[in-house]
């Protein structure tokens, strides 16, 4: 079993029990993160909302913080496209990726999983991030393309921004059951509410071998409590 600290929380929080994914970061710096954080992220009706949009210094710094030693993942997503193969151009070819295909907050261009295959090869291990309204047919391709780590899931786009936290559940319990029922011999990375070891348990049950810690990150007691019992 494997435990990640989602992006962006993995930027900052580096533990021995975990693994660290950095990011995302695009091929050119996008600015604006400071304002984004400060006018989108609240909390809400029991979830945490935003509408960052990937805003990042860009890819070249992160190649820079990238930690080999310490196993960090780095999450990268495409602005324009001709970005995957530009990005996977510039990236040493045993770097783990994420490849976030789901990102709520920013305007996905026609066939966006267009050449993310190219990433695939037998030094690194690809992660492709989905979106909590995947599609059995978004599913499907990607097997077909020849995926087999997954992460469930990214945000839900709402008219608030990207929401997060417990209510993204029953949408990781449904992809979870979709890529196992298309295929078992994947590797589920289930992510989406998990606050207690309890949560960690339940997606174990439907088919999930990692697990993702992101909005927990925003409780520091909470976080101590699941990385303590690990």
């Amino acid at each position: 079993m494997t435990v990640y600290i989602a992006a962006p929380f993995g930027n900052y929080i580096k533990t021995k029990k975990t693994r660290s994914v950095i990011g995302t970061f695009t091929l050119e710096r996008r600015t604006g993160l400071l304002k984004q954080i400060i006018t989108t992220l609240r909390y809400k009706n029991g979830a945490w909302y935003n509408a960052i949009g990937l805003r990042n210094p860009g890819i070249g710094h992160g190649l820079q913080h990238y930690d080999r030693s310490r196993g960090d993942v780095l999450s990268i997503a495409a602005i324009q496209p001709v970005d995957w193969k530009i990005l996977n151009n510039i990236l040493p070819e045993d770097i783990d990726v994420e490849l976030n295909l789901s990102c709520p907050n920013i305007d996905h261009f026609d066939d966006y999983t267009k050449d993310i295959d190219l990433f695939l090869n037998q030094k690194r291990m690809v992660i492709a991030k989905l979106s909590p309204k995947t599609t059995a047919e978004n599913v499907k391709e990607l097997l077909e393309m020849g995926f087999t780590n997954f992460h469930c899931c990214n945000t839900l786009p709402t008219k608030d921004g990207g929401m997060s936290g417990k209510k993204l559940m029953i949408y990781v319990d449904r992809l979870v059951r979709m890529i196992k029922h298309f295929s078992a011999d994947t590797h589920i990375i289930a992510g989406g509410g998990i606050e207690t070891i309890e949560d960690i348990e339940r997606y174990k049950a439907l088919g999930a071998s990692s697990f993702s810690l992101g909005t927990v990150c925003f409780n520091p007691i909470k976080l101590y409590k699941v990385l303590h019992e690990l």
